[in-house]
């Protein structure tokens, strides 16, 4: 029998740890520097790596949930297996 209650919780840190990472403000620090900069290329700069930044860094997150979810599904399929195989090899009556 396999133990999927351990790839289920480790699905649950993986999504927690995705969660973590789209919540860090990464284009706020580009911003004060733009900020100070109005009007100078350095500002346009600012603006167009903290936008591709935070893309960045939120499609990284949802490919992360897409491992957790990974996880999750294969728990899920070794449970229907080991279901199965319980079933056709179970005791007989």
């Amino acid at each position: 029998m396999v133990e999927s209650a351990s790839l289920v919780s480790a699905g649950g840190q993986v999504d927690g740890i995705a969660d973590a990472l789209a919540d860090i403000d990464v284009a706020s620090p580009f911003g004060e520097v733009s900020d100070g900069l109005v009007g100078s290329e350095t500002s346009q700069a600012c603006l167009w790596v903290s936008t591709r930044l935070g893309a960045a860094v939120q499609v990284y997150a949802d490919r992360i949930r897409h491992v957790a979810g990974s996880a999750r599904g294969t728990a899920e399929l070794f449970d229907t297996a080991d279901g199965a195989v319980a079933q056709a090899f179970g005791p007989s009556r």
